[in-house]
């Protein structure tokens, strides 16, 4: 389904790192109607979902069956 595509090398807005958006990717857009290249790369769509979905939070059960929420922060 080439339709003039070519391989991009775009800035992600969070991290401000290159990631690549492949014919493939931009195919993907194009058939769920999306007019506009990405802003964030992968790692960082992830992550800004995660939070939305108020995934950056691990869910702890204890011994008596309450559910406890830890904030999950990474390498400290």
């Amino acid at each position: 389904m080439d339709a003039g595509y070519q391989t991009k090398v775009l800035i992600c807005g969070d991290c401000k790192e290159e990631f690549v958006f492949t014919i493939a990717a931009q195919e993907y857009f194009a058939e769920k109607g999306y007019n506009e290249d990405p802003k964030l790369c992968k790692s960082c769509y992830m992550q800004r979902k995660r939070d939305k979905k108020g995934l950056g939070r691990d869910s702890t059960v204890t011994m008596d069956g309450v559910t406890t929420d830890q904030l999950y922060l990474p390498n400290e």
